[in-house]
């Protein structure tokens, strides 16, 4: 039991000499979309500059579970792991939330709209991920409606003629649900609200014939049981 007791002697003699003060919190982000690294940036730095009140303070006495549940209350944080780096050093690893959606605020800026349809803080147009707008006031009133709007684009792959990177705009209809406008070409495409990942794999199909045939379409409508129609623009 003497060595035991020694090392705890040990430690309590370097823990009152302040050799455990912390002097260093590092912010680690994992598992960051891709393409949001420069949106999550600024809300790494705010929380670096929250976290300086811990400096000075010992690493053996924190509490890391009253510390992890303050760094939690940021709302852009989806989950966190907190690890002592002996002897001086506090990891804070992060994990985002992915930005699903973007909505334009009264004051002209973007707001972030992530799991659930919850909303961050307005950002700057600079700032922000290249992702959908959500066009209409109706999902600025309706949190429902916003979460409804980011099921329906979590459907959508990431890849292909018709994915989340071919899609400018998603508005809503009372009756025919959701509509989506396409970057390129400016096709509105109608999804409703049901079976959204095999109506889209339909619509990818649709958007490569008629990029091989050369057909300017206006509006592809996929909100029907067993097809896809396709109305095609007036010519000149």
């Amino acid at each position: 039991m003497i060595l035991p007791s020694s090392l705890v002697g040990i430690f309590y003699y370097l823990n009152q000499n302040g050799s455990f003060d912390i002097h260093g919190i590092q912010v680690i982000l994992e598992e960051v979309p891709v393409g949001q690294e420069a949106f999550f940036q600024p809300a790494v730095e705010e929380l670096k500059k929250n976290l300086q009140k811990y400096e000075g303070l010992s690493l053996w006495n924190i509490e890391l579970q009253k510390f992890s549940e303050e760094v939690s209350e940021s709302s852009w944080i989806d989950r966190l792991n907190v690890k002592r780096s002996w002897p001086a050093t506090l990891d804070v690893y992060v994990r985002p939330h992915e930005v699903k959606l973007l909505m334009m605020s009264k004051a002209g800026k973007l707001v972030p709209v992530i799991r659930d349809g919850v909303v961050l803080e307005a950002i700057e147009s600079p700032r922000a991920p290249d992702v959908a707008l959500l066009e209409g006031e109706v999902f600025a009133k309706q949190a429902e409606l916003r979460k409804k709007a980011v099921k329906v684009i979590d459907e959508i792959p990431d890849e292909g003629a018709f994915s989340k990177k071919t899609i400018s705009e998603v508005r809503y209809d009372n009756k025919e649900g959701f509509w989506m406008t396409m970057i390129k070409t400016g096709i509105q495409v109608k999804m409703g609200e049901e079976q959204i990942a095999l109506k889209a794999a339909r619509v990818s199909q649709v958007v490569d014939y008629l990029e091989v045939h050369q057909f300017d379409a206006r509006v592809i409508d996929a909100n029907l049981s067993k097809k896809v129609l396709v109305r095609l623009r007036k010519g000149p």
